[in-house]
């Protein structure tokens, strides 16, 4: 699908063109230029490649989807300018990656709307067959799926836009649990259209569509205030199984390249953002964005500061083999990093050229290194490295499967709920020796298994619709202003000891130590508390959707079907 993407790339100018002074990037549905491009299956084919494209989902994927997916879950630790400010819980509707988030997504309505309103009668005065339209119409219901996924489960209450004329003053927002059946129809179609298996690789098929509804119906059940809860866990655990027993798909064993351009479209990847290496905005800039420095990619990077949060680094079991590959510390050793090879330590020698940062680690998953280590695929100059960025995994449906089990209670011993449980553990090389799974030990397998992927914050949401003391309880105990400071008063080859890590030693600040000197490092005891409350959770209206939709601060309303 990728060669696809790149004749369409060109192609999209005589469908989309920027209209409209509200929120939406709208792409008007001319009927006309329509009937001359949907000619035939191959057509429509290339038009709903557009929506998996990197450029379609640029405004999310590129800064906002990991700064809200896994600063706000408290997995990243950042906290430079507004970036930093989801960290910190500190962000206000005037964020410019929050806006950016919110357009974005919005966007990437506005393509589904234009293929799923244009697409069918113009097909038809062509004489294309109605599977092949069905089909079409399919992949544009799943993908505007996902995208309204992320903006209720970010935003709550949230507009559902069904037509790109729409006038600014027309939009309203519409109640969450509209929004949830918006959805379970999208995909409910797309689960009756899609094919089983994928017709070009990296393409959606029912199986997706399934292990969303699965994902969507857990969403919903977690609501345990709803008289439709425990229905709802039923058809979740229905639909999960219907993947794992039927789908013939299996978990990608290849750690090493389940992040890297050679683990595209394995086995386990359900719907992926298809990144392409031609230029900025048509790929996955992490491999820049993420990475400790050019050491790394021997190009641009902007990663210095980043890295797993404490509480996410103790979230690892020791010889799980994950750790490795989602965040490097102090003494990691990497073939495919650097160009042929890199070793981490805390400080170069000149103690200039790489430093420690505050948690003691730098960003691993999604950075993939030089040319020389990745096919010559790093993008590392224009940001567009071409390894996908995974939206939803087998991995996910196999837990998603053990969470509906759990339902409303505290744990499950459901046979097949143990055994998927213990091959995702397999993969990462843990003893599976586990009769039954509690609550707890699902959250935090989830979290180490999806950790820097963006989607650990659904969980917390899935938490706090449980229980919202308890998703707040959660995120206050990771004690995320806790940081460590380097201390000066050993030389850079004491920083750099084997141990050198967090977890690797007590910390003990200089007030502590009876000698007055203190470990290497320790957690600076004169930071700031950082507490989150419920209301954190869900994110602002965007300062520029208030202005520019004067509707959008009524009252939400139930969406009309």
């Amino acid at each position: 699908m990728k060669n696809t993407l790149k004749i369409f790339s060109t192609a999209i100018a005589l469908l989309a063109t920027t209209a409209c002074d509200d929120f939406l990037t709208v792409i008007p549905e001319d009927q006309q230029v329509l009937e001359t491009y949907y000619t035939s299956e191959a057509a429509i084919d290339a038009n709903t490649a557009s929506l998996y494209a990197a450029w379609v989902w640029q405004d999310f994927h590129t800064n906002f989807m990991w700064m809200a997916g896994d600063e706000l879950a408290g997995d990243l630790f950042y906290t430079y300018a507004e970036e930093g400010q989801f960290y910190s819980m500190t962000f206000t509707n005037t964020n410019t990656f929050m806006t950016a988030g919110w357009n974005g997504l919005y966007r990437v309505v506005s393509y589904c709307n234009n293929i799923i309103n244009g697409m069918p009668d113009a097909a038809r005065m062509n004489d294309v067959s109605e599977t092949a339209i069905d089909k079409g119409l399919a992949e544009a219901r799943l993908v505007r799926a996902f995208a309204y996924y992320f903006l209720t489960e970010y935003w709550k209450d949230v507009p559902v836009i069904t037509n790109n004329n729409m006038q600014s003053n027309e939009i309203v927002r519409h109640t969450q649990k509209s929004v949830y059946e918006f959805m379970r129809r999208d995909l409910e179609f797309a689960k009756d259209h899609l094919p089983a298996t994928p017709y070009q690789s990296g393409r959606a098929t029912r199986w997706t569509a399934i292990g969303m509804l699965a994902k969507l119906h857990l969403t919903m059940a977690s609501h345990l205030d709803d008289g439709d809860s425990a229905a709802n866990f039923e058809k979740a655990k229905a639909y999960a199984r219907e993947v794992i027993e039927n789908s013939g798909l299996t978990l990608y064993n290849d750690l090493g390249n389940l992040f890297y351009p050679a683990g595209n479209n394995n086995s386990e990847s359900l719907f992926a953002i298809q990144c392409t290496q031609d230029g900025y905005a048509f790929g996955n800039a992490r491999n820049v964005s993420l990475s400790r420095n050019a050491l790394i990619n021997l190009g641009n990077s902007w990663g210095a500061g980043k890295g797993a949060t404490r509480s996410l680094q103790e979230a690892f079991e020791p010889g799980d083999a994950r750790r490795i590959n989602t965040f490097m510390r102090n003494g990691d050793h990497f073939d495919n990093l650097g160009g042929g090879g890199y070793f981490y330590e805390n400080f170069s020698a000149d103690e200039k050229t790489e430093t420690f940062n505050e948690m003691l680690n730098h960003v691993r998953k999604y950075v993939i290194g030089a040319d020389a280590d990745c096919g010559g695929k790093s993008g590392a100059s224009n940001q567009d490295a071409p390894n996908n960025i995974y939206l939803l995994r087998l991995a996910d449906v196999y837990l998603v499967y053990v969470e509906a089990c759990i339902g409303a209670g505290t744990s499950t011993t459901d046979a097949l709920a143990i055994d998927v449980y213990k091959q995702v553990r397999a993969r990462a090389g843990l003893t599976n020796d586990v009769t039954s799974i509690t609550y707890d030990q699902l959250i935090k397998e989830r979290r180490v298994e999806f950790a820097l992927e963006s989607i650990n914050f659904f969980d917390i949401k899935r938490m706090s619709y449980r229980a919202a003391d308890a998703a707040v309880a959660y995120l206050n105990g990771m004690e995320r202003w806790k940081q460590y400071v380097s201390n000066a008063e050993y030389t850079v080859e004491e920083r750099n000891a084997a141990d050198m890590y967090h977890g690797g030693f007590t910390s003990q600040t200089p007030d502590e130590d009876p000698a007055g000197k203190g470990t290497p490092y320790y957690l600076n005891p004169d930071a700031s508390p950082i507490t989150i409350t419920a209301a954190q959770l869900v994110l602002p209206l965007t300062n520029e959707t208030i202005a520019k939709t004067p509707r959008i601060r009524e009252t939400p309303v139930d969406y009309t079907f």
